[in-house]
This record gives C-alpha cells, structure tokens and sequence, in this order.
C-alpha cells in the first residue's frame, strides 16, 4: 500500500470514530416544543341558526436539540390537551357567538393534523354580517426536554395554555320564519292547514324550494307522504308565501301543539347551493268530535215492527252540518269469526237505518226516530243498539263518530186485537136468553155478532175478518170487512151460525182471525182468537125466534085445544048417565 493511500484509510477511520462519538452524545437529550395552529374547514355561519364549528388543530413541533426519533416525538407533542372556545367576558374579541359545547377532551396532540373538533355554537341573531376570529383556548402538557439515562427517559416537563384562532364568516344569506299558522285539523278528520313564512334577512333565495315533514305520529299528510315539497320560485327579503297542507289527525290525537318542520333549499347570489336552517312551527289538532247519544221513548214490541226515538246532542268542539244519525245494527266481528261485521242485537231487524237531523252547533240538540222489528223469539226488556253520527268534516268530507250505546225497551207481544162475543139485545134479554145473544137451536140458523177491538198502538185498515166452525155447526156467512179501526176503537162484526138438525144440546167452539194492512201499509195475519157457539132451546120462548119454532108451537097449541074439547063432551055425556039412573033406581049409587 502506498504511503497515500494509508494516510487516506487512517483519516477516514478518524473521522468515523469521531462523528460516532458526536452522534451517541446527540441522542442522549433532545429538547423542544410543540408549534400548533388552528383552522376550519366550514366557516360560514348563518345568525340565529345553530350549526357545529368544526375545528382542527395542526401541530408542526420544534426541536430545539436533535436527538432520538422517540424522543423528539415526545417534545413536539401536545400531550392530553383540551380545548375551549372562548366567548363573552372570557375574551376581549368580539365573537357574536353563543357557544352549546363546553371544554373539548382532545388528547395528545402529534406533529400533524388532529381533528375535527366539534363545537355547537349559535351565531348572535343581531350578528353583523362580516370574518371574526374565534379564540380558542388550548391547554396541554409539554415535554420540553427528554434524556436517555441508560434506557430510561427522564423528563423535564410542564403545563402549558396558549390561544389559538379560527376564523369564521357569519353571513346574510336567506333565513326564514312561520310568521302565521291558519286553519284546524281535528282527531279522526282531514283538515286544511295554510303556513306563512316570510325571508327574514336581506339577501333573496332563488329557486327555492320548501320540504315540510310532520314530526309527530299524531299528524299525517293526507297523501301518507312522509314529507312533501313545495317550489316557491324566486324569494325576496321580508317577502311572506303561504304553504297549504291537508293534514289527517288520528283519531287519538290529542289536543296539543304538533311540531311539523320546514327545510328551504335554494340558491344563493353567487348561485351556489344552500341550505336554510330548519325552522319549526306547531299544529294544534282539535279534540275527536262528541255527541251524546239518549234513548227517549220506544214502541219496540216482541214478534212486531216498532219505532224507538233517540236524542242527539252535539258536545263538540265545533258545529257540524248535515249531520245523520245512522243505526246499522253492525258491530267489528271477534277475532276468528269469517265475517267482517256481526249484528250488535241479532233480535234487531232495522227498517230504517239513515235520519238526518240537518246542522248542530255546539250544546245544540236534534230528535230521531227509526223503525224496526224484533223477531218473535226474543225475550222482552231492554236491548242496547249501536248508533253513530256522519257529518261533514274541515275538508267537507263524510265523518264517521265513534259509536254511542243506546238503550231502548222491548215490550211482550201484545195481541192485535180483542175479539169477545155481543152482547144480547134488550128484546133477546126480556125473551128470557142466555145473556149471550148467539144461541143456535138444532136444525135452525142464527146470527152470530162478535165485538173486535184495536189494542195496538198505530191504527189497521183493509180488516178481513175470516169465521171458521166445524160440524154440526156450520156458516154459510162466514166472512166480515171493516174499512179501518184506530187504536181503542171497536166495531161489531155480523156472521151467521146453522146447527144440524140432529146436534146435540150444549157448546161448540169457532174461531175467527183477521188479514190487516198495519200503519205502514204492509199486510199482516193476526193471531185466532176462540169463541164459543151454544146449540140450545132457550126455556123462556126462544124457538120464537125463527120460523120453525114458531110453527111447531102453534101445532101443540092446537093439539091441547083439541084434546081439551074432547075431554068436555066425554065428561058431560057421563053426567046425564048419572042423573038418568037415579031417577030410575033412586036414592044415591
């Protein structure tokens, strides 16, 4: 090896040896702090609309002494730091902020950026259009100095709080606000509402565009949309519009305010797209309209068709107009039964289900009546029937109230009419009958007079009275008409009766019904009503009654006066006998 080239090796080692040396006396402590700056990615922010300020923080750190990687990593960071927005008396920055967020948990900090940071604030709804500077309060702990002992760090280190600034941009763009809620809605209907919300700052939204949503399940669209959009066009400052929403309110609802939100979309002066901040207004839904339904009075009868009048009265909240008072007789059918509806009383059979009792106002009262018929077995008493109101709603539509229970009184069959035999007349009485004036005498023919009343309630006409007897009595008039009877009235009914020449002295039955039109026009068959019919001659001289009898009397008459006459001669003839023997004998024989 030349005497160059050894010079060269030993200096080369030299200077390895020494930088060696310098470099482990690096490591040994390293010092330094972290460097952090603040900033936000979205900085515009609209008065009086809550929004959320995100925050990042970037740390670039300084190392004042190189040393380990570790080591330095531990001087730039911002160890288990916190942040706060400054706001108020806190700061003498005028920072037209209410902040929502309390002091922020961030944690370390490394060289780099850490972030977001979410604070809710609320801009001042008097806040000057313009940038401000937001201050945010940091506080962390610093390692400023780190040494290696032999594997182990030691630490020179302490608590450090410093301000940083974001700056954010509060601006005028469009906002809105309910200025005025118009209309109603009630439980169980379908109502108009109209909203007016008006452009409360000084900058026009263009092609705007409102999306209302009912927030509360109590309130829906009446097209079941969850939510519904309306395009308002062009939109200047201080300008009102007025939104109409047909709104159905359940049934249940009850009467408190309802939150139905509303978002504008639009485009703002430089044409970009924006959004307003939410804006909120309530619905107040009127309760479920009432009605008290009362049963007043009923002529409900077992077997017949009645009527039974019931008493609405309107309890509110609001007046109503064409309203029906509707009977149907139909109830929801119990889970498991095929049917949709089963009748409330199945004994029931209405003849008139619909009355209209016209406009109520609230308080106000209507009477209705409805015709119907109970079938022949079932039990009298009181029976509850269904009956439920249909008005007009907000809408003008058909409303159905809910069902009201009615009582009303059926009452036991009760016989269309009383039918009893005549009374006889006063020459028939002085003759000595039988106080019922409808004796027949065998072989002979007699009237026969039956007394029919009505004892219903409504007025019969078209009365088709029928007699039926059976051998040895017979009629060859056995049929009566009477053009009408009101309820109470009673009339005579005139038949004949024949017994046979051979019937036997004593009572036989008849019987007689009636075919009627009742008050409705509608025919019906009474029920046969038993009379007695009597075959007898009357020991006071009632075989004078008919032709016969007559004859035959006088036929006797002339047989006794005949018989008597004979028995004079006889008795005369004997008498002069006697007298000529005593003359011709003498003395007493």
């Amino acid at each position: 090896m030349s005497r160059i080239r050894r010079v060269a090796v030993v200096a080369l080692v030299c200077c390895l040896l020494t930088a060696g040396t310098a470099l482990v006396a690096a490591n040994d402590t390293v010092s330094g702090d972290p460097d952090i700056e603040a900033f936000a990615p979205e900085t515009a922010f609209v008065p009086g609309e809550e929004s959320t300020l995100q925050v990042s923080l970037n740390n670039r750190g300084e190392v004042d002494e190189e040393g380990f990687d570790d080591l330095e990593s531990e001087v730039v960071t911002a160890h288990e730091t916190t942040a706060r927005i400054l706001a108020g008396d806190e700061t003498d920055r005028d920072v037209p902020f209410d902040v929502r967020t309390d002091e922020q948990t961030v944690g370390d900090v490394p060289r780099g950026v850490t972030g977001p940071i979410d604070f809710t604030v609320v801009p001042d709804e008097d806040a000057e259009p313009g940038v401000y500077r937001v201050p945010i309060r940091l506080e962390y702990r610093n390692v400023y100095n780190a040494e290696d002992d032999s594997g182990a760090t030691l630490r020179d280190e302490r608590v450090v709080t410093e301000t940083v600034f974001v700056e954010v941009d509060i601006t005028d763009r469009a906002q809105f606000a309910v200025t005025a809620v118009d209309g109603a809605v009630q439980a169980g209907d379908t109502g108009v509402v109209n909203v007016t919300m008006r452009n409360v700052q000084n900058e026009s939204a263009r092609e705007a565009s409102v999306t209302a949503t009912p927030v509360d399940a109590d309130l829906t669209f009446a097209t079941d949309a969850e939510s519904t959009e309306t395009y308002v066009d062009d939109w200047a400052p201080d300008e009102n519009r007025t939104l109409t929403y047909r709104l159905d309110a359940a049934a249940d609802a009850t009467p408190r305010a309802s939150t139905l939100e509303f978002d504008v979309e639009y485009r703002d002066a430089e044409r970009a797209d924006a959004t307003a901040r939410t804006v909120r207004t309530g619905v107040t839904p009127l309760s479920r309209q009432a009605f008290d339904v009362t049963g007043l009075n009923s002529s409900l009868e077992v077997g017949k068709d009645g009527s039974f009048a019931v008493e609405v009265r309107n309890d509110g909240p609001r007046p109503v107009e064409n309203a029906v008072v509707a009977f149907d007789n139909e109830a929801p059918a119990p889970e498991g039964v095929g049917a949709e509806t089963v009748p409330a009383d199945e004994n029931v059979v209405p003849r008139e289900t619909r009355v209209t009792v016209g406009d109520l106002a609230v308080g106000e009262t209507a009477t209705a009546t409805f015709d119907a018929g109970i079938r022949s077995d079932a039990n009298p008493g009181n029976r509850t029937l269904n009956l439920a109101v249909r008005y007009r709603g907000l809408d003008d539509d058909v409303v159905v109230s809910d069902a009201s229970d009615v009582v009303v009184g059926v009452t036991p069959e009760r016989e269309a009419f009383a039918v009893s035999l005549a009374a006889p007349s006063g020459d028939e009485a002085d003759e000595g009958g039988n106080g019922t004036g409808t004796s027949v005498a065998p072989g002979e023919t007699a009237r026969y007079d039956v007394v029919v009343r009505n004892t219903g309630s409504e007025p019969v006409s078209d009365v088709q009275a029928k007699l039926f007897v059976d051998e040895p009595v017979s009629s060859d008039d056995d049929e009566a008409f009477v053009t009408s009877l009101d309820p109470g009235e009673e009339t005579t009914l005139t038949f004949e009766v024949s017994a046979d020449g051979g019937a036997a002295r004593k009572t036989y039955a008849a019987a007689v019904d009636f075919r009627y039109d009742d008050a409705d026009g509608d025919e019906q068959l009474s029920d046969t009503y038993r009379l007695p019919v009597e075959v007898a001659t009357d020991d006071g001289g009632s075989v004078l009654r008919s032709p016969t009898g007559i004859v035959a009397l006088l036929s006797a008459l002339a047989l006794g006066a005949a018989a008597v006459w004979k028995r004079g001669r006889v008795s005369r003839a004997l008498s002069r006998l006697r007298e000529r023997a005593r003359d011709r004998f003498g003395g007493d024989r």
